[in-house]
């Protein structure tokens, strides 16, 4: 019989990581240290977790990766000239093509990430393939700190928010930027991004205290959300009791869930544009503003973990909505991850090292970095891919918002 067991990762202020097993299945849940150690010279800024691949960011200019199986550090990427605003693998299976990984992952941590995307205060995001952590490309064009990004269902596309008052769409197969929406109306920039839909037909921009909501289609704020004076310090777009919901963790220390269901069936009017509702459900865990959360789910049920500068770890049943278990860190906490127990079991172990034995070789595809992006997309005709990148080449998308 599985138990109800999962694994908390945080970085501090401290400069520290932290890794905790949380198992629920006890009457009294139970958290395990697994491992903590000074993991950068400067703060820990960002973290995520793809199969055994954990890898974190930090203002030292560096990111580190891990082997959660083998507990050791296998590297350093040294390639952006300031601090680590985000890190994210690809998720799904999609980029790989579905020959190699199968069905999409179910739970976070799991599957086979091919590529990871980081960003900086060097306005740049990079492109590393993890295969390798060879540096694949750059995608340039902010002008300013690049504050967050999110990869589209589809894996095709990449949007990004920026300090330099823009939001910005960049193409993974061409590898060059796809549009530019102007935040013209609005006097803060974006701070977090998020695709949502079933199929990333709308996308989310938080800013200091209002969330956009944008159609993919036309580019263009159809609806507001004002989360009222407290700042949004983070936002995740997640299917709570069947709907979408955008969730925000605030400076005040709470998490807010707004229902997109009626957002994304009625129909555009400029008279409503702003959605003046209060959120359907508030947590209150923290005494200080929330400075990352993430949700996990597995036949048990769905769990949320928020984490905050007072230095606290609450874990929330969103069945019931109540606090779980509670660990304090006594560190300044500023961001999280969370995987599978599974992630050390032999079996498994002894599992994804033969797969990874038999995707280790390198492809006739992937020794042409034409190619290789071709397969980054799954694209199944070359011809079409040269036409692409031709009218890529020879239209520029520029994007203004009225």
């Amino acid at each position: 019989m599985s138990q109800n067991q999962f694994r908390i990762v945080v970085g501090s202020y401290e400069h520290n990581l932290l890794c905790l097993s949380l198992n629920l299945s006890l009457e009294t849940p139970l958290f395990t240290p697994i491992f903590h150690f000074q993991a950068h010279a400067l703060s820990v800024k960002c973290l995520d977790i793809s199969k055994r691949y954990l890898v974190s960011g930090s203002n030292d200019e560096h990111i580190r990766i891990y082997d959660l199986q083998k507990r050791k550090e296998l590297g350093n990427l040294m390639s952006h000239q300031g601090s680590i605003t985000t890190l994210k693998f690809s998720r799904g299976t999609k980029l790989a093509g579905p020959e190699v990984n199968g069905p999409a992952e179910t739970s976070v941590g799991t599957g086979n990430s091919k590529w990871l995307l980081s960003s900086s205060e060097d306005h740049n995001l990079v492109v590393w393939r993890v295969k390798d952590w060879e540096n694949f490309g750059t995608l340039k064009g902010h002008l300013g700190r690049i504050n967050d990004f999110d990869i589209h269902p589809s894996n095709r596309i990449a949007i990004s928010v920026s300090e330099d008052h823009s939001i910005r769409l960049w193409n993974l197969m061409t590898m060059k930027k796809a549009g530019v929406l102007k935040l013209k109306k609005y006097n803060q920039n974006g701070q977090v991004v998020r695709w949502c839909g079933s199929d990333g037909e709308f996308f989310a921009v938080a800013l200091s205290n209002k969330v956009l909501l944008y159609r993919t289609a036309t580019a263009k704020v159809f609806r507001e959300i004002d989360t009222g004076r407290s700042a949004i310090m983070h936002m995740e777009i997640e299917k709570i009791d069947g709907e979408d919901h955008a969730v925000v963790g605030l400076g005040n220390g709470s998490v807010a869930m707004y229902s997109l269901q009626k957002v994304y069936t009625e129909e555009d009017s400029p008279e409503s544009k702003e959605l003046n509702v209060s959120p359907d459900l508030t947590l209150q865990g923290h005494t200080t503003r929330i400075k990352d959360f993430k949700f996990y789910t597995n036949e048990f049920g769905q769990y949320l973990v928020t984490i905050s500068s007072d230095g606290k770890i609450v874990v929330w049943d969103m069945a019931t909505k109540d606090q779980l278990a509670i660990f304090e860190c006594g560190e300044r906490l500023n961001c999280l991850a969370l995987c599978d127990e599974t992630i050390e079991k032999f079996e498994t172990m002894k599992k994804r090292d033969l797969e990874e034995a038999e995707l280790g070789e390198q492809s006739e595809a992937e020794e042409d970095p034409e190619k290789l992006k071709q397969i980054m997309l799954g694209s199944k005709s070359t011809k079409k891919s040269k036409k692409s990148k031709k009218r890529a080449k020879n239209k520029k998308v520029e994007i203004q918002l009225e």
